[in-house]
């Protein structure tokens, strides 16, 4: 009973977390409003010279907006982390071996690293503006393109997980 309502009480995290960062006061879409419609750095190829050339163009409110949506996201990647297992230790519950499903675990894990790892590098970027450190922003798009790529892995393991799960109960029904 209580794993029921430790997964009820992450879904609904999860969903706060996604308003938080997606349509809040705080938001890439308010962040939107102050750099040509961008928005945040998450989730999107970048450099140096987009980074700057973005922040040299937002007016200093879109900044203070963008530091404040930090807050949203470090717990967004936090939540998103715990969902990310949940899903997985459902998906492979079809599985004998806990090291297989242990395994997998590393991919979310990792993933969520390197989300609070761009974070950090991203909100040290804004505080630290007008200087520029162009090789932090650099080494922060890698992690950036490392945390879509386990983003994608993850999501291909859940079908996969999925469909077996589903082949194998229909194993044991026959």
């Amino acid at each position: 009973m209580k794993h029921k309502y430790f997964i009820i009480g992450t879904i609904i995290l999860f969903i706060i977390t996604l308003y938080l960062v997606n349509y809040s006061p705080w938001s890439s879409s308010e962040i939107a409003k102050y750099n040509n419609g961008y928005g945040t750095f998450d989730m999107k190829s970048y450099n140096a010279d987009i980074v700057y050339n973005m922040l040299d163009h937002m007016e200093h409110q879109g900044l203070e907006i963008y530091q404040k949506y930090f807050i949203g996201d470090y717990l967004f990647a936090l939540v998103y982390v715990v969902l990310q297992l949940i899903l997985l230790d459902n998906a492979f519950s079809w599985s004998k071996s806990k090291i297989l499903r242990y395994l997998f675990f590393i991919i979310p894990v990792v993933r969520g690293l390197c989300d609070l790892m761009e974070n950090t590098s991203l909100l040290y970027i804004l505080f630290t503006y007008p200087i520029r450190c162009e090789s932090l922003v650099n080494f922060t798009a890698i992690v950036t393109s490392l945390k879509q790529v386990l983003i994608y892995v993850w999501y291909i393991l859940i079908v996969l997980g999925y469909i077996i799960k589903v082949i194998v109960k229909g194993k044991e029904k026959h």
